[in-house]
């Protein structure tokens, strides 16, 4: 069924509460039945409403009012020198960063942002985004680029998206509000270029710059999952193999020790001890690993400090830790130079950026630099006081804000922690080799001494 007419269809139909304005400019709150959010919006505009927000209502909805209400107020300070202060107030907002990242953020965004439990693939929507800046260069209009590319689309469910998102800029809205009541799907970066465009008739020229950003980002993300991929796989082997010793080498030894009566030294009661479990309780051991899995990642989606926390612990652990960083540094400098470059106002560029860095750390704390050039402190002073950025970071700003070049510098130092990011892949790669079979071997090594320790002494017994 195609969303034109699913936009008839009451059983799919759902209620949202919106704020708008009339063309007078009074203020008016209502409920209006669609099944998306686009939609909703649609039927607004032929009202002669402009939609401020909208939001889905649940039964619950007026418990959750009343909740918000009576949620404690943060105060946050707009300006802070010290370094301690500064973190503990980054701390403070992971709250909003949370809300923010789950496309929440009832101050900036709007309410009723239609969220979807999985995401397209990033790919796809690159692919999307390539083919639709082609057939826009080649003259055609935006409606029948819209077919073209929707088209081609062979993922059904992105294939309602797109024709949801075709559906409101048939009836009057925006590119960007439409493409907006899909945050999950295309990124806050992506919403702004398209806004900027739209207002300034450069639609074509931001989109090829996003594209060139995203595949430069893309890149470095490849090339930090494949150091990753190695790792992951020798410990999975490792514990396989650790997992077949203790299931079935070591309690043939034990019937072996148990015939003798041998008094067994400690470290083979130890490891004898660890079989017994593997064998004995193995269901127990591999739901307690699977539930800590599952425990970990719905506490780092759901519990904002919980994963305020494992952000910032991960910056502590040698070589991956710097890789995180400089990762994390080399998108947050690109993105605010591309900001920059589309004209995006300081502000709203460092908001975008806070949802884009996927890491609380350094989105609260680029919300705090946002408060602290509200309240007329420099981007350098506000970065050097949130201590997170290196000093030739800091420095390269404060002469990028004196000599009026901030774009081409966040541009070079982006560039340059690429390099460095590669430089320690090279280097977590060289390692991993190494460190892995010393530590494999002592692990298998220790076993291996355990168990034969006894059979030293067998000769004693047995005399």
């Amino acid at each position: 069924m195609s969303l034109r007419s699913k936009k008839n269809d009451s059983s799919s139909s759902v209620k949202w509460f919106y704020e708008g304005r009339t063309k007078n400019g009074d203020l008016v709150t209502g409920t209006v039945d669609a099944p998306t959010a686009i939609i909703a919006r649609v039927k607004l505009r032929k009202k002669d409403i402009i939609p401020i927000s909208i939001k889905q209502r649940s039964k619950f909805s007026f418990f959750e009012d009343v909740l918000d209400k009576l949620k404690p107020k943060k105060v946050v300070v707009s300006k802070e020198s010290r370094l301690g202060t500064f973190a503990k107030l980054a701390r403070a907002r992971t709250g909003e960063i949370h809300n923010m990242m789950k496309g929440e953020d009832k101050n900036k965004t709007p309410d009723g942002k239609k969220k979807i439990k999985k995401p397209v693939k990033d790919k796809e929507i690159t692919v999307f985004i390539k083919q639709f800046v082609v057939v826009i260069k080649s003259g055609v209009p935006l409606l029948k680029a819209f077919d073209i590319v929707i088209r081609g689309q062979e993922n059904r469910k992105f294939l309602e998206i797109l024709e949801d998102i075709k559906f409101g800029v048939e009836n009057g809205l925006s590119l960007s509000e439409s493409f907006g009541a899909y945050p999950k799907v295309f990124d806050a970066l992506f919403i702004n270029f398209l806004a900027i465009g739209e207002q300034g008739g450069i639609l074509e020229t931001l989109l090829t710059r996003y594209l060139e950003y995203k595949e430069s980002v893309d890149a470095i993300r490849r090339r930090v999952k494949s150091a990753m991929t190695y790792p992951i796989i020798v410990v999975i082997v490792s514990g396989l193999v650790l997992s077949v010793i203790l299931g079935f080498v070591v309690p043939q030894f034990q019937k072996i020790f148990e015939s003798m009566g041998a008094k067994l030294p400690a470290p083979t009661l130890i490891v004898i001890a660890a079989s017994n479990i593997i064998v004995n309780y193995w269901w127990a051991v591999l739901g307690f690993i699977i539930g800590m899995v599952f425990l970990f990642k719905d506490l780092y989606r759901r519990v904002p400090r919980f994963r305020f926390f494992i952000d910032s612990a991960i910056f502590k652990v040698p070589l991956f830790g710097e890789l995180a960083q400089k990762t994390l540094i080399s998108r947050w400098t690109r993105t605010l130079s591309l900001l920059f470059a589309a004209g995006v106002p300081l502000n709203g560029a460092l908001r975008s950026i806070a949802m884009l860095v996927d890491n609380y750390l350094y989105g609260s704390v680029t919300l705090n630099i946002q408060k602290d050039i509200e309240g007329g402190s420099s981007l350098y002073h506000s970065m050097q006081a949130s201590g997170i950025f290196p000093v030739m970071v800091n420095q390269m700003v404060a002469v990028g804000e004196e000599a009026g070049s901030l774009e081409f510098l966040l541009q070079s130092i982006a560039d340059y922690y690429d390099q460095e990011v590669e430089m320690v892949i090279e280097a977590i790669l060289s390692m991993i080799e190494p460190a892995t079979i010393v530590i494999l071997g002592a692990v298998l090594g220790s076993i291996i001494v355990a168990i034969y320790l006894p059979l030293f002494h067998l000769g004693d017994v047995v005399g």
